[in-house]
């Protein structure tokens, strides 16, 4: 029997509730550069990927058979992965939390698009989403100046916020990107109370926001919220350090196809909406540098860029341009988050 690959993964995306081929594609234990490479036809899905899919959306019964197939090297890792695949497709999905304990989540539920609130265990999630409302991101709006009062946290579902510093003459730099994975406004239950960066939205989109003091009572409670938000501090930490680092260190090719991947794992699709001269302003540099680096990409079959908009044509060959500092920002944040999101 012959079958068309492309519609059975496209199939068990929708019927996943995934928002983009790298999530489902940390499901089938694939890299993002794999699932890339097989959409542009440079490699193929391999027989247990395919088997999976198929395990997956219920062709035959071929539990044995993959299970035959799963490498001994993070085995058990693997089955409970395949479990929860097959769970979400059928629309049973559950967020795993501490100590591989989970909680049932529908994966239609508006709060599931925002990583950290689809983790959060039922009760929890519960006592807060009452309290959250949606709010509609235009891009280019200014979210928070530095120094302003921090009055509520927004956990964007589709936007993407940049947090920039600016300095004195107007010159700036952005220092790290928010999107779906996490949150803007840590300072506000870390204690700080007020924004120490302007904050602007990147891409377009919705996010939820909370109120300030339901965050402080949920965090001061000591449960799933604040175990959470914790580390993903630990994880914004991390990705300003390294942001700064690259800033010094790398060429403003790395630095573009860094922001660009960063861009592309909060978004639903391989199309990044942002001006040349905007993306100049982000990494700090000469808008002259980003268009010479837009057009050798472009040149070499990795985007498209037409009037404002970049669709990433070949994602794997980003990933062998881009320094390591994508990676370790990403290693880190997938360590924090293990068993959890």
């Amino acid at each position: 029997m012959q079958f068309d690959w492309y519609e059975l993964f496209d199939e068990l995306k929708r019927r996943g509730h995934f928002d983009s081929d790298a999530q489902l594609a940390d499901s089938l234990v694939l890299t993002r550069s794999q699932i890339s490479a097989w959409r542009t036809g440079k490699s193929d899905l391999g027989t247990l990927t395919k088997i999976k899919i198929l395990d997956a959306l219920g062709h035959d019964t071929l539990r044995s058979a993959v299970l035959s197939l799963l490498p001994e090297k993070n085995r058990v890792e693997q089955v409970r992965q395949q479990e929860h695949l097959i769970a979400r497709v059928s629309g049973r999905a559950h967020a795993y939390g501490r100590n591989g304990a989970y909680h049932e989540s529908t994966p239609d539920s508006p709060v599931s698009r925002n990583s950290l609130l689809a983790a959060l265990p039922k009760e929890e999630r519960e006592r807060i989403e009452p309290h959250l409302s949606t709010v509609t991101l235009p891009l280019g709006q200014v979210v928070y100046e530095s120094g302003d009062h921090l009055s509520h946290i927004y956990l964007p579902t589709t936007a993407i916020i940049s947090m920039l510093y600016v300095m004195e003459n107007g010159a700036s730099a952005e220092i790290a990107v928010v999107g779906r994975d996490g949150l803007l406004g840590v300072a506000l239950f870390m204690g700080g109370e007020t924004m120490p960066n302007r904050a602007i939205v990147q891409s377009a989109g919705e996010a939820f926001r909370l109120s300030g003091q339901v965050v402080k009572d949920e965090f001061a409670r000591g449960g799933a919220i604040q175990r959470l938000f914790l580390r993903y501090t630990q994880a914004l930490i991390t990705q300003m350090a390294q942001t700064a680092v690259c800033n010094r260190h790398h060429s403003i090719a790395q630095q573009f196809c860094r922001w660009l991947l960063l861009s592309l794992d909060r978004l639903e699709s391989s199309d990044v909406r942002m001006t040349q001269e905007l993306i100049a302003n982000m990494l700090g540099v000469r808008r002259a540098g980003v268009t010479e680096t837009a057009k050798k990409l472009q040149e070499d079959g990795v985007i498209r860029y037409t009037r404002g908009l970049i669709e990433v044509l070949d994602r794997a060959a980003l990933e062998t341009q881009v320094c390591e500092c994508y990676k370790v920002v990403k290693r880190e944040s997938d360590r924090l988050f293990s068993g959890l999101l």
